[in-house]
Parts: structure tokens; sequence; C-alpha cells
């Protein structure tokens, strides 16, 4: 939920009102959320869609029920040739750099081990939201039999809210501390 939409459900139940379905996936630096919807709803379905990058409101029960959505999709990627052949590569990097760990968390990564460690998940989530979903790096695409000036009228009115925290993307040598993925005594070895 949102703070304008706090009903935990309301955008995915708008959307199913609507003919509509919503998806997303993260790969090593970006996220894609996505979604579509009959071409009546396209407005109200950005509304509710922009508030998440607006105000979410974290609940600590969709916290838990996202974690084990991700751990669900990750128990389901184990058994995945795609995911066994990037994982090959993975093994073959520097232990050192976070190219080396598998691609999905599951409940020990992101409840387990963390209240072990007495981090508190919803707020490191909290966190990485205030730092990273900033609209300087963020981008927009949308799709709609509207005009163009029309979509652009979509865009700046549901997304400007969007707040700009002037964050940047981790360069390569950050996201590493500096160790490459790859050195020369990792490379040109049989698996």
């Amino acid at each position: 939920g949102t703070e304008k939409y706090p009903k935990e459900d309301d955008y995915n139940e708008h959307l199913a009102k609507n003919g509509g379905m919503s998806n997303a996936y993260t790969a090593e630096t970006v996220t894609n959320y996505f979604f579509g919807v009959k071409p009546e709803a396209l407005e109200s379905a950005l509304d509710r869609f922009a508030q998440f990058f607006i105000s979410p409101l974290f609940t600590e029960s969709a916290t838990e029920r996202e974690l084990q959505a991700v751990d669900s999709e990750h128990s389901k990627n184990l058994q995945q040739d795609s995911w066994r052949q990037s994982q090959l590569l993975r093994c073959a990097a520097n232990p050192e750099h976070p190219l080396n760990h598998f691609m999905t968390g599951n409940s020990a990564t992101l409840r387990d081990i963390p209240a072990r460690d007495g981090i508190d998940v919803r707020a490191a989530l909290l966190d990485f939201h205030s730092r990273y979903y900033s609209a300087n790096i963020m981008n927009l695409v949308i799709v709609g039999r509207e005009s163009p000036d029309a979509l652009l009228d979509m865009a700046q009115r549901y997304f400007s809210p969007v707040l700009n925290h002037s964050a940047s993307v981790p360069s390569e040598d950050e996201i590493g501390n500096g160790t490459s993925p790859f050195p020369s005594n990792r490379l040109a070895r049989l698996v």
C-alpha cells in the first residue's frame, strides 16, 4: 500500500478489474517494473503505480509477504538450467566480489541471517528506497493510445512528485570495493 492508496492490494485489484497485469524483475544494477491495463484505466493505474515511488508504506506484513515471494522464486530458480549456467559463471568469479554470489535472495539471506546479526530488514528496505529510488536515476516509458503530449502530461502529473535524492548508480569499482570480478588468476579455468 501507499499513503494515497493504503489498502494493501489496491494496485493489483485495480489492474485485475481492468484487464491488467503487473510484474517486475531485478538484474545486477536495475529493477524494471511494468504493467498493462485496458486503455480506459491507464491514467488511474499510473496514479496508483506512481505512488509506490512517492510514498510507499512498506508495512511489516507486506514486507514479509514479499520476502516469501522472493524465497519462492529463489527455490524455482534453483531448478532452471539458465540460472544454473549463470551460477557457473558466478562461481568462477573472485570470492571477494559480489558477482560470486547467487543472484537471488531467500528467507535465510533476507530474514534469518539479518535477524541473527541484529539487522532490521524493513529499516534497511526503507533506507534503500530513500537513497536509490531517486528521480535522477529512473526512467519511465508510457505506451498508450493517447497523443504523445497527453502521455507526457500524465507522466509529469503523476511522476513529478518522485523525489530527486541526487543518487548515483554504483560504478563497477564501487560494487566490488575495487576488486575485479575476474582477476587473471580466475580466468581460463575449467569448471
